[in-house]
């Protein structure tokens, strides 16, 4: 008879231990109805909206480096994130405390209105400057395609995350959204021609934002170490070697394997009505994550996430010459329309056998 584990994670900076971890309730679920968090919506269920996007943070043990990426809380089993550390809206900041500059600066710009999607346009955005602090507008762009919002338009959402670029119009105060003709709006008497000052806004010391739990960086504990968890119906196993996976398949063949399970909240699936008693994550098995360069080209391991093969891909397209990297530069604009950063950030692509 197998012992089964504590699942153990950080929440806003705050430890959580759940001894008793059902791998069928979702990340979203657990943060909602166990821990009281609502800022994280639940939308679509299908990981197309982004109202659920948190920032999930880890150690890279080998490089000693903190990593911080966006998920769809609704596409994640809690039991994914052992080890790991979430942050969500109400741990970055609120009107009780104080707004962090990424909420103060949707809300001034008037970039939230029903402000369903709101939370989750502001956990992509936060997770960027996490990563980057001086992004350019491109790199905002890229961050919140993941996100829907069915109010706004997105201009004024863009339009206060512009403030965190080093970019201004050039034509400064002859910029074409500040001047106008009577003709044109009538009495402008009382009219405001500006959406917003650039004085009003606290300014963003990326120096000032939570550290990561220093229990999870000072010990990897937690990630190297097998764990299973089960619920009523179904298992969860995450090896940590690849002679652990062959062992767990050959003994269940039927078992599925899994890394983002991102197709977990798929209308499509869920019609199936598909049983999978026993999932095995492999997420932890050194070699089906692994990325090696040769002469030849470069091989993924088969649970590398399309966010890590486009970062290498990119890195490869920066440095090599153009002829050699023709096929890179194609699969990278193929990834630019498939999902969002929160999808890639934890899912798997076929294209791999490819490479």
């Amino acid at each position: 008879m197998w012992d089964y584990d504590e699942l153990v994670f950080f929440v806003n900076g705050k430890k959580v231990v759940e001894p008793q971890a059902d791998p069928e309730t979702t990340l979203l679920q657990y943060l909602r109805e166990k821990l009281h968090l609502p800022g994280t919506k639940l939308s679509c269920g299908e990981g197309g909206c982004g109202a659920c996007t948190v920032m999930v943070s880890k150690c890279d043990y080998s490089q000693n480096k903190i990593t911080h990426y966006t998920i769809n809380a609704c596409l994640a089993s809690v039991c994914s994130v052992h080890g790991l550390a979430v942050t969500t809206v109400e741990g970055i900041g609120s009107t009780r405390t104080r707004l962090h500059p990424v909420q103060e600066r949707i809300a001034k710009s008037h970039g939230t209105q029903c402000g369903f999607c709101t939370p989750g346009m502001v956990m992509s955005m936060y997770t960027l400057l996490r990563n980057n602090p001086q992004p350019d507008m491109a790199d905002i762009e890229s961050a919140i395609g993941g996100n829907l919002c069915r109010c706004t338009g997105y201009r004024p959402i863009l339009a206060g995350y512009r403030t965190f670029t080093q970019k201004v119009c050039g034509r400064g105060a002859d910029c074409c959204r500040n001047t106008h003709t009577r003709g044109e709006i009538g009495n402008t008497e009382n009219v405001s021609s500006e959406l917003f000052k650039m004085e009003d806004f606290v300014p963003y010391d990326p120096s000032q934002e939570p550290i990561f739990p220093p229990e999870l960086q000072l010990s990897s504990a937690l990630s190297t170490k097998s764990v299973r968890f089960k619920g009523d119906r179904v298992m969860w196993i995450r090896p940590v070697t690849l002679d652990e996976l062959l062992d767990l398949k050959s003994r269940y063949p039927e078992a599925k394997l899994v890394v983002g399970d991102t197709t977990m909240g798929s209308k499509e699936v869920k019609s199936l009505k598909i049983e999978h008693p026993l999932l095995i994550s492999c997420t932890h098995v050194p070699e089906l994550i692994s990325v090696e360069h040769s002469d030849t080209g470069i091989t993924f391991g088969s649970s590398s996430t399309i966010a890590i093969v486009e970062g290498v891909l990119q890195e490869a397209v920066n440095s090599m010459p153009e002829y050699k990297t023709r096929v890179f530069t194609t699969i990278l604009k193929m990834f630019e329309s498939f999902a969002g950063h929160q999808v890639r950030n934890v899912a798997v692509s076929d294209m791999k056998s490819v490479l």
